[in-house]
């Protein structure tokens, strides 16, 4: 049994499930919930107070977790974790992820959360690694 037609397609189906559901909980669950009570206490004192303000600041971040929840949608229903078709939104979902996390990152530096900065670190580096893996494997270029 070759095991090789079953692993990689696997972990890259894998991938996009963990993706689907971290940002569509995350995203879906702001859109219906709104913004938090704790929000104020927590970002009120920083410069997103002002701008872009804490209700835009909220809203700006739900649309980066919806949309990665749409690219990871859009990956799945494709199936491109089968490697049929060139993988176009697995790789976009997971590069968003990246920027989404860096805001989700920056948000805990700005108010000293470092152990939330931390935890955001690594899910970006996972976030990374994920990207590197679900990347096609390239051909040396021909000397020539």
């Amino acid at each position: 049994m070759n095991t090789s037609s079953f692993v990689r397609p696997g972990a890259l189906l894998a991938i996009n499930l963990l993706f689907l559901i971290v940002w569509g909980f995350g995203g879906i669950g702001k859109l219906f919930n709104g913004v938090p009570p704790w929000f104020d206490g927590k970002f009120g004192k920083t410069f997103f107070a002002s701008f872009p303000g804490l209700t835009a600041t909220f809203w700006l971040l739900a649309i980066s977790e919806l949309l990665a929840f749409a690219l990871a949608l859009a990956a799945l229903a494709r199936a491109e974790f089968l490697e049929r078709k060139s993988m176009t939104f697995l790789p976009a979902a997971l590069v968003w992820s990246l920027f989404v996390f860096l805001q989700l990152g920056f948000g805990q530096w700005l108010t000293s959360d470092f152990n939330g900065a931390f935890q955001q670190f690594m899910y970006f580096s996972g976030s990374l690694v994920a990207l590197h893996f679900a990347q096609p494997a390239t051909k040396p270029a021909q000397a020539g």
